[in-house]
């Protein structure tokens, strides 16, 4: 049976979210998507370090410092959304939150690339396990035959039932040596909400605008089915007659989390998170005035900050807000000073 084959009939019958069974997912930061995107590459965890395209280290260190050579010198892809490791690292985390409080586990502003998954299995070189890769690994198989026997049911599962029986398929990955050209393979790219998706357009944008106009229009905002939004993040930014306002979002998977975390952690009270604002004002040809702004915010019942009398030079024309919580970028717009539409 063709991969084409066995994915139709995994999408009807081995999965109640039928549409994540067509796709290979690769999950990162914002800003590490930033320099996918630029450069038109995925690399390895190994090349990505080596060469600095690799800005937030989203990753466990306890859990990659015991993975092996072959798999960190590996672009590597889910055969799903929302896995275990997702769980523990998506959105900002309180470092006193964290998987087994190892700082690195964390992705603040979480970007999913969207592959087909028949490209990417019938590429030369490409294995897959029907378990994850992370520490000591599971034994990678590759080719249609051994493609057709991983339990599908358990890769695929959702809810809590039997989850320690089936939490090591969601883990299930597909593995390629050395860094994989997106172009021909990307179907789409997805962000949490449209502040998220703004931001990561005007990063881009910034960065390289030739890419910027190649990948636009694969970057969408998919709300069901792909994130867990149990960590902080920020929901709405903008500047309107002097002043900037910015909203993060209040859900009942945070709090459950952060319940959970603090008595599993032996964390009575989390101390408040720092929060970073850097505004320019430009013009066509230059930034003619900035400010860096500096508060703390409550990380369990994070209020809307409310910033006012931010008026610029009067020779500007737009303004850019960069939003940072402990030095990690969480949004970033462009607007004119107006106050009319966001720029994206």
């Amino acid at each position: 049976m063709s991969y084409r084959n066995i994915i139709a009939d995994n999408c009807k019958n081995h999965s109640v979210v039928s549409w994540w069974l067509r796709f290979a997912y690769h999950y990162t930061d914002i800003t590490n998507a930033v320099n996918i995107l630029s450069s038109g590459f995925i690399y390895s965890r190994l090349n990505a370090q080596q060469s600095g395209v690799m800005k937030n280290d989203n990753a466990s260190r306890q859990v990659i410092d015991v993975t092996n050579f072959d798999t960190v010198s590996s672009v590597r892809f889910y055969f799903r959304p929302m896995t275990p490791t997702q769980y523990y690292n998506e959105g900002y985390k309180h470092y006193q939150l964290r998987y087994d409080n190892d700082t690195n586990a964390n992705t603040p502003v979480p970007v999913f690339f969207l592959f087909d998954l028949e490209k990417i299995l019938s590429k030369n070189g490409v294995k897959f396990s029907e378990r994850g890769q992370a520490g000591n690994g599971s034994e990678l198989f590759e080719g249609e035959e051994a493609f057709s026997k991983l339990n599908f049911d358990n890769i695929y599962s959702v809810g809590g039932q039997n989850i320690e029986e089936v939490k090591s398929y969601r883990h299930a990955e597909i593995n390629y040596p050395g860094k994989i050209e997106i172009a021909e393979y990307i179907s789409f790219i997805l962000c949490r909400n449209e502040i998220e998706k703004t931001s990561l357009l005007n990063m881009l944008r910034k960065t390289n605008p030739k890419q910027f106009a190649l990948y636009r229009n694969l970057i969408k905002v998919c709300k069901q089915d792909m994130f867990l939004k149990n960590g902080l993040f920020i929901t709405d930014c903008r500047y309107y007659n002097g002043g900037i306002v910015i909203k993060f979002a209040d859900t009942y998977n945070k709090k459950y989390y952060t319940s959970r975390q603090k008595a599993k952690n032996s964390v009575k009270k989390l101390t408040p998170v720092k929060l970073m604002l850097t505004v320019e004002w430009f013009n066509a040809r230059r930034i003619v005035e900035q400010k860096q702004i500096s508060t703390e915010i409550d990380y369990e019942e994070a209020k809307p900050v409310n910033l006012n009398g931010l008026i610029g030079a009067k020779e500007a024309t737009s303004i850019s807000i960069k939003v940072e919580i402990d030095g990690n970028t969480m949004c970033y717009i462009e607007q004119p000073v107006d106050g009319s539409v966001i720029i994206r």
